[in-house]
């Protein structure tokens, strides 16, 4: 340009230059899976608020389904969630995961060495969360049968799976505003009446912000049980909150208590 540029005017274009710089950072980072993300953060300073923009707005709940008729090594879930892991926009910092009882108890044909195999839940559990962040909080339930939706068109129906492996996870990541606590109760043998403190300290009493309660009751065959179950759903019934669940077999979580 004409008479050059004083300082002011090289500041303000070094000033442009950058801003659009981080426009163009930040469009290019937005397609990396967060693994890939968190890495690139390391990079410097720009990258790492880039980074931080792009995270913000993703906070998006995730899901892995899983169905594989053939046993191997691992459980279908594992091998499924260690795939999605890989793309999954925001990595979890709740995850809930259903795998199905039949693969845990039941003793299968391993080709290779000719002999049956049992793998139990602890096993499974252990290669699932070996997968998850460490301060993921995780619970896993371990059902009869599993109900997997398929991925895909919408208009692939969900279906309950009895005879192969099957598994389901709900990958929760940290979302704003939205809070999620876990609580567990178990039936005082002694005690008929149900503790009410227990309730509050779950959450589940005097809580405006309660919208959501996923219940799953184990031991039901035991003495009891049901009245139990009614002493815990009977009160959220009367109140406006969604409420859903079912009977498992049991619960494999390691890492929670």
């Amino acid at each position: 340009g004409r008479g050059g540029g004083g300082p002011m005017e090289s500041a303000a274009k070094g000033g442009y230059v950058l801003a659009s710089l981080a426009e163009v950072v930040e469009r290019v980072l937005g397609f990396l899976p967060t693994k890939a993300l968190l890495r690139a953060a390391c990079v410097c300073r720009l990258w790492r608020e880039c980074a931080r923009r792009t995270l913000r707005t993703r906070q998006r709940i995730a899901w892995v389904s899983a169905l594989e008729p053939s046993p191997a090594e691992n459980h279908a879930l594992v091998r499924a969630l260690a795939r999605e892991l890989e793309k999954v926009q925001v990595l979890p910092q709740t995850v809930l995961y259903i795998a199905d009882a039949g693969t845990f108890s039941g003793y299968e044909e391993c080709h290779e060495q000719k002999k049956a195999r049992k793998r139990n839940s602890k096993e499974t559990a252990l290669a699932l969360e070996k997968l998850l962040p460490k301060r993921c909080q995780i619970l896993g339930l371990v059902t009869p049968g599993i109900v997997v939706t398929p991925m895909g068109s919408s208009s692939n129906q969900p279906q309950e799976i009895e005879e192969s492996e099957a598994g389901f996870a709900l990958l929760f990541p940290k979302i704003d505003g939205v809070k999620i606590h876990t609580f567990h109760f178990s039936k005082d043998v002694k005690n008929r009446v149900f503790d009410e403190s227990k309730f509050a300290e779950a959450g589940l009493k005097n809580n405006p912000d309660l919208r959501v309660v996923l219940l799953f009751g184990y031991n039901s065959w035991k003495t009891g049980a049901t009245r139990f179950l009614h002493q815990i759903v009977n009160p959220l019934n009367e109140k406006s909150i969604i409420l859903a669940g079912g009977q498992v077999e049991s619960f494999t979580s390691l890492t929670s208590e």
